[in-house]
């Protein structure tokens, strides 16, 4: 029932009610308008090209968008449009989406950026200013230093970490995630967090609604309060009177974030399911990656958590009864960052172009997903060409059949410019990573796709020097040398028709 309820939400099922509704509109024109079929169709194609101007005309929208959008309409010109307007049109978001605009404008407010700190940084590393500038300018995302860092190379090594600062808390515990499945890895958390709970410690769960709507059951939130366990979803699937409220379904609360007493946080790609420790193989070995800090850059994460929980929960936090002044003794630097589909900043991409831009000698990415626009792969292909050591690891076991096929289709244009592919054998590459030229790394939630980027909301942490950039460097070496190394002969050498169903979903790609 799982499966069939996921296969009717998805972009597959949705074109296809689309296509079905386009052959039957047509065929009901021929038979109720056979005299004023010629009227009917002007009018259709009038609409058709107002909405191809208003696409060509935009100048906020990627490229990719533009062909997918002009494609849908031309291909479907009676439902097409109607899709445009209700999806693909974002300049006037709905009054939900305003609302937590305004709350992330106002938690900016919230960060003060230690001017000692930026000049340590630049005097250390000049050419660190173009990232964390960028960062602090347009994600309102300040530099730390006085924040020890602990690195997880698998979910195996972060679960008892994280049980063990559970435990120790005092105060309280935010928890916003993607997923959360009961389980082997949940359910000892749920007890922690009930125990907690009870000795009167604040205890707050977000789950994104439709990340864990197959994994929990729909009233699971009520069930946590009931426990004493304050919880709230993510922009659920529901009924609304509001019909704007629909477009933000689109926009889901891909973020991991974990705030214990503000003196410890946790984030990376690392979700609240069974795969992620392999207790259960959903294909092959499940390899993913998390962080702890401890210090000063914990209060990053703490905002953002609280900015989230406001929209969900319709309160209005004190961020600054949350602050911690818990400096600790390390070295290097942390900037922990989010991003958000309502604005115009695609802040994760651009972050990670600032670092293949910047790279001398090596850039490594790990992404799960491999579905880039102009922009990521002009980038890519001209550090490479440049004679950067571009290497890009991708999972060798798919979870998405129809994502892995597009995710390859991407190969051939970056293996001739020189990129190195290695697909994981093992299993599923979930982490999402960049480790450049022994000096910085990013850890995070958004993968190297157009969801991540464009249309959910993400959260990373950047690394200026210290023990973690080694840390993820020696993880990724050690991680080639399981993975096969794709050629560029391979790819040259699919079947014909794989070749085409390839071409034809790329058209598609930002929907993925």
């Amino acid at each position: 029932m799982k499966k069939l309820h996921r296969f009717l939400l998805s972009h597959t099922f949705l074109f296809g009610v689309l296509i079905a509704c386009q052959l039957g509109i047509f065929a009901w024109l021929m038979l109720i308008f056979r005299r004023a079929g010629t009227v009917a169709y002007i009018i259709i194609t009038l609409v058709s090209a107002l909405v191809i101007i208003a696409v060509v005309e935009r100048n906020n929208i990627n490229p990719a968008y533009k062909i997918m959008w002009l494609l849908i309409v031309v291909a479907m010109p009676v439902t097409g449009p109607l899709c445009y307007l209700w999806w693909g049109r974002h300049g006037i978001p709905p009054k939900r989406a305003r609302q937590l605009e305004q709350m992330e404008k106002d938690a900016a407010c919230a960060f003060r950026q230690d001017p000692a700190v930026t000049q340590a940084l630049y005097q250390e590393e000049p050419g660190f200013r173009r990232s964390v500038e960028y960062l602090r300018n347009y994600a309102a995302a300040p530099v730390y230093s006085g924040t020890r860092t602990e690195y997880y190379p698998m979910g195996e090594d972060f679960l008892p970490a994280f049980l063990s600062e559970l435990r120790k808390a005092e105060k309280y515990i935010f928890l916003e995630y993607f997923i959360v499945e009961e389980g082997q890895m949940w359910d000892p958390i749920l007890a922690i967090l009930r125990e907690k709970s009870a000795a009167g410690v604040d205890v707050r769960v977000i789950y994104d609604g439709f990340g864990s709507m197959f994994t929990l059951p729909d009233d699971y939130d009520a069930q946590l309060c009931r426990m004493g366990i304050q919880c709230r979803a993510f922009n659920p699937l529901h009924f609304s009177i509001h019909v704007s409220d629909y477009k933000m379904f689109n926009h889901r609360d891909h973020r991991k974030i974990a705030v214990i007493d503000g003196r410890v946080g946790f984030t990376g790609g690392i979700n609240f399911a069974d795969e992620y420790i392999n207790q259960k193989l959903r294909c092959g070995v499940w390899k993913d990656t998390a962080v702890k800090l401890e210090g000063s850059a914990v209060y990053s994460l703490t905002v953002s958590f609280l900015t989230m929980w406001d929209y969900v929960a319709g309160t209005k936090s004190n961020y600054e009864a949350y602050r911690c002044e818990c400096a600790v003794p390390a070295q290097g630097y942390v900037q922990p960052y989010c991003d958000s589909p309502l604005d115009s900043e695609i802040v994760c991409e651009n972050a990670y172009i600032n670092i293949i831009r910047r790279a001398r000698r090596y850039v490594y990415i790990t992404t799960p997903y491999l579905i880039i626009d102009n922009e990521l792969m002009t980038a890519l292909c001209l550090a490479a060409k440049s004679g950067v050591d571009v290497r890009i690891l991708t999972p060798g076991i798919p979870d998405k059949f129809f994502v892995y096929q597009v995710t390859q289709s991407y190969y051939p244009r970056l293996l001739e410019a020189g990129v190195h592919i290695y697909e994981y054998t093992p299993g599923f590459m979930h982490a999402k990573m960049f480790v450049s030229d022994d000096r910085e790394a990013v850890v995070g939630t958004a993968n190297l796709d157009f969801r991540s980027l464009y249309l959910h909301f993400e959260n990373c942490c950047a690394f200026y020097g210290g023990a973690i950039v080694q840390n993820v460097l020696d993880d990724i070496r050690a991680v080639m040398q399981e993975c096969h190394e794709v050629t560029l002969e391979q790819t040259q050498h699919i079947p014909l028709y794989k070749v085409f169903a390839q071409i034809f979903m790329r058209f598609f790609a930002p929907l993925l």
